[in-house]
């Protein structure tokens, strides 16, 4: 008997989905022999999904409304679940707008804050520039542009003489 609780734990591994089932995991043996399929084509790549948009939520209002309410007196026993799918609808599109709205608002507002970010930086580098530049041509401007030709002139010139 202790036998075989050993080789029961040590094919754990190599259970058959079907048996995981009868144990209540369905959703393991699902995910086990999902994962052992891709193992299978390792090569082949894999496609995912694209995520879904935001826009895809609602559909387009139709051109032709069909549930036009009649000029009779009494309502209907369905106007009022008619009423509130159309009050559903028309909050989760006004809804949606916001939302675009305001997520138009703070990337319009992040634009501007890194526009300002990167004009500061250029003006900085710009500045600098400016001053490695002014001191590189100090340190050029000291030195002769032939050193050695104008020094062993002026010893000659004064020698001579």
């Amino acid at each position: 008997m202790a036998d075989k609780a050993t080789a029961k734990e040590n094919n754990d591994d190599d259970v058959n989905p079907s048996l995981e089932c009868k144990r209540g995991n369905v959703a393991l043996a699902k995910q086990r022999a999902h994962i052992d399929h891709l193992m299978k084509n390792i090569d082949k790549p894999i496609e995912l999904p694209q995520p879904s948009s935001k826009q895809t939520l609602l559909k387009p209002p139709p051109e032709i409304v069909l549930n036009v309410r009649g000029s009779s007196a009494g309502a209907g026993s369905s106007d009022f679940h008619t009423y509130r799918e159309l009050r559903r609808k028309e909050n989760l599109r006004i809804k949606l707008m916001e939302a675009d709205a305001a997520e138009d608002v703070i990337e319009e507002e992040f634009n501007k804050e890194r526009e300002a970010l990167k004009r500061k930086d250029e003006e900085k580098t710009a500045k600098n520039r400016a001053k490695r530049q002014k001191r590189n041509k100090g340190k050029s401007k000291g030195k002769p542009t032939e050193p050695q030709e104008a020094n062993v002139d002026d010893k000659i010139g004064k020698t001579d003489t």
